[in-house]
């Protein structure tokens, strides 16, 4: 299993937080970190099939930033992703719609809900 983590080098606080997280609860898990746009969607191109052991987490900390992420929409068809919201707004929720992400949240401190929905994925089997 491998995650693939998209944090915006420009997140500071938010981005810090949930590789914190990350780290912390997954140590065992093997993953990579993307904090430029472009570095990611070179990462997307260069492997564009579906690979069932990857997990695509997008922290879209801000409102521009989750319509860059809308940019790289074609790259990330089929890919199990979980997205990482600035708010819960109608506007922001009818965007998010658009990945059929297998789950998405808002941003947290914690981030207890994306821990345990991340858990079920890594362990199903």
């Amino acid at each position: 299993m491998k995650l693939i983590l998209f944090i915006h080098q420009d997140s500071s606080k938010n981005g810090a937080n949930l590789e914190n997280i990350m780290d912390q609860n997954f140590n065992g898990i093997e993953f990579s970190v993307f904090n430029t746009f472009n570095a990611f969607k070179f990462r997307l191109k260069q492997a564009p099939d579906y690979y069932e052991n990857e997990i695509f987490i997008l922290l879209a900390d801000s409102k521009k930033r989750l319509d860059d992420l809308i940019s790289l929409i074609d790259l990330l068809n089929d890919k199990r992703l979980i997205l990482i919201l600035p708010d819960e707004s109608k506007a922001t929720i009818s965007k998010v719609h658009q990945f059929f992400p297998r789950f998405f949240t808002r941003i947290t401190d914690t981030y207890d809900d994306l821990c345990s929905v991340l858990n079920k994925m890594i362990n199903q089997k």
